[in-house]
C-alpha cells in the first residue's frame, strides 16, 4: 500500500475512485475507529480541493482558448 498523496487526484474520474485513492493502510494500529474516519475525510477533502482547483484551471483555459 502507498500513501495519500495529493497528486493522486489525477487518478480521480468519478466520485467512487475517492474511496479507492483514499485508503488508510494504518487502519489496524489507529487508536479508534474515530480517527481513521476524521484521517479519511481530512484526505479526501484535500484531493477534492485539488481536483476543483484543477477544473477551474482547465475550464479558463478552454474560455480563453475560445474567446
Amino acid at each position: 500500500m502507498k500513501r495519500t498523496y495529493t497528486d493522486d487526484y489525477i487518478n480521480i474520474d468519478r466520485a467512487t475512485d475517492l474511496e479507492w485513492v483514499v485508503f488508510d493502510k494504518r487502519y489496524l494500529k489507529r487508536a479508534n475507529k474515530k480517527k481513521a474516519t476524521r484521517r479519511n475525510r481530512r484526505y479526501k477533502n484535500n484531493l477534492l480541493y485539488h481536483l476543483t482547483k484543477k477544473q477551474i484551471k482547465i475550464t479558463n483555459l478552454n474560455a480563453n482558448y475560445f474567446s
